[in-house]
């Protein structure tokens, strides 16, 4: 028990010289842990071990015979870019992939110290969690970052956002919690999505789209999509609304295709994809199940520039781009750690929309690109 009890004040005291070191400029002198052990009346043998914590996450040095003075923290922080989804799994979304590393390189290239931390979350993981990546934690424990893009489960990821705000690290991240975002405009993308299929004529329309993970951006979603059709007179019919399926499951397309085609003896003839990685199983299915596009039905998917997506049938694509996404993403976060004011500390980025015969020539111009000049540097632009 009394080593619990000493254990607790050496954390308590370690806490409170922590707050009070951030606050004060590198190189400043501190009190001896005689002055310290008085003013907390406790014994110097638990100031030290406080002391010794404080030594341990690079908050100060101690010079023999001088002292103990704050250690200057700029020269060994920098910017941790959280990539908490397992990046090496295949079946982690094309987004996922290419943004952590793409802002690394960005805030590289404008003289922002940045490193990588790689997390393993399994893709699709919609249960909270702690945080995976180790190594990340201990960087924050030592006063290492110096600001933070997440990008993680937003469930996963809020458990942390107290330490944020301890530390004063501008943070931009997938929370609620967190005070700046950067994320598609999941309203945009669901009205636009439904206009389409509209102006194509369709009125029996259905939806693909996972709605589990990411509940608010998904009820969003859901309620454009719906408020399109219901604009247009067309009444969804919710056996045709799948969104149960993590994209990232084997053969979810596959299965959310199938179980909407056999719900009832009528048919769609539109079909919104709101989601790119449920593409692939979705028209595999069509292409079994013999229906024919766009004559019996029209399809629109969601799309990320640069990934790579064979196209069997015409379709239109709202395509997103993940290196736009990074230059706002990494602008902000650079103006956030000059102490430059932000002016919209929310922001919500667009999908264009590509005509069927305009997206056959942007895929093929995508795969060139990336063939000719692998992973391009967003920062240069």
């Amino acid at each position: 028990m009394a080593q619990v009890i000493r254990k607790n004040v050496r954390d308590q005291i370690a806490a409170i010289l922590r707050g009070e070191i951030l606050k004060r400029s590198a190189g400043e002198r501190l009190a001896s842990i005689r002055e310290l052990a008085e003013r907390f009346s406790v014994s110097s043998l638990t100031v030290a071990q406080s002391m010794a914590m404080l030594v341990q996450e690079g908050l100060i040095e101690q010079r023999h015979g001088s002292g103990t003075y704050v250690r200057d923290r700029s020269k060994r922080q920098h910017v941790g870019v959280l990539a908490e989804v397992d990046i090496s799994d295949p079946r982690t979304s094309y987004f996922y992939r290419r943004t952590p590393q793409q802002v690394v390189r960005f805030l590289l290239a404008h003289g922002v110290p940045a490193r990588l931390y790689a997390g393993h979350l399994p893709a699709g993981e919609d249960s909270p969690r702690p945080l995976t990546c180790v190594e990340f934690l201990e960087a924050l424990g030592r006063h290492q970052l110096n600001g933070v893009a997440a990008f993680a489960p937003g469930h996963t990821f809020s458990q942390w956002c107290e330490a944020w705000r301890e530390q004063h690290i501008p943070v931009i991240g997938p929370s609620d919690k967190c005070a700046y975002r950067v994320e598609p405009d999941s309203g945009a993308l669901g009205r636009m999505g439904g206009e389409y299929l509209l102006r194509q004529g369709r009125r029996r329309i259905a939806l693909m789209r996972y709605a589990q993970l990411r509940e608010k951006e998904a009820a969003i979603f859901l309620e454009s999509f719906y408020s399109a059709l219901s604009a247009a007179g067309v009444q969804a019919n919710p056996q045709w609304i799948r969104h149960s399926l993590t994209p990232c499951a084997p053969g979810a397309g596959w299965e959310e295709l199938r179980a909407i085609w056999v719900s009832s003896r009528e048919k769609p003839d539109g079909l919104f994809i709101g989601d790119d990685n449920l593409f692939p199983g979705a028209a595999m299915a069509i292409c079994q199940l013999g229906i024919r596009v766009p004559e019996d039905l029209s399809v629109v998917t969601h799309w990320n520039k640069g990934s790579p997506m064979a196209v069997p049938f015409p379709v239109a694509r709202l395509r997103f781009d993940p290196d736009h996404y990074v230059r706002v993403l990494g602008e902000m976060l650079i103006k956030l750690m000059r102490r430059e004011p932000v002016a919209n500390p929310h922001v919500a980025i667009l999908c264009e929309l590509l005509q069927p015969e305009n997206s056959l020539r942007e895929v093929a111009k995508s795969v060139k690109d990336e063939l000719e000049n692998p992973g391009a540097m967003v920062a240069a632009e």
